[in-house]
């Protein structure tokens, strides 16, 4: 059996991907910002009731996913007396750009600039100012 590695970076492979059902936990918990599985189960669960008949993510499903966000450092998992409270480790913000970079990284092996800046001057509702100060931002980071 395969020893899995951890690694403090998210991205897109292995440990450091983010699944439907991870992303799903990250937005109850950021709205609530303090949860535990048993609120999390309920919240998915409601919004599963709405648009399926059978098939619900089960209880223990949530729960090993909440404990596998906690291993990768997008969770914080605390115990209190028997139960674990997870709030975020990091914000949506910080999340999203680091999937962002890893995605342009992995995908475009460098070119991210260039494709953001075709895609930027073809998009007619976005000012040349506007495009020239995101370059500029782009190139700075």
């Amino acid at each position: 059996m395969r020893k899995k590695r951890h690694s403090s970076e998210i991205g897109i492979n292995g440990l450091n991907s983010i699944s439907n059902l991870e992303a799903e936990i990250m937005k109850i918990v950021w709205e609530k910002n303090e949860v535990t599985v048993r609120e999390v189960h309920e919240e998915i669960l409601r919004k599963e009731i709405g648009i399926k008949d059978k098939g619900f993510t089960p209880y223990t499903t949530i729960m090993s996913t909440m404990t596998h966000l906690a291993k990768k450092k997008i969770l914080d998992q605390n115990r209190i007396g028997k139960t674990y409270i997870y709030t975020a480790e990091v914000d949506k913000q910080e999340l999203s750009k680091s999937l962002i970079h890893t995605i342009a990284d992995t995908l475009l092996e460098g070119a991210q600039k260039e494709l953001v800046s075709k895609f930027l001057s073809d998009t007619n509702k976005l000012s040349k100012k506007n495009i020239e100060k995101f370059i500029k931002k782009l190139d700075n980071e």
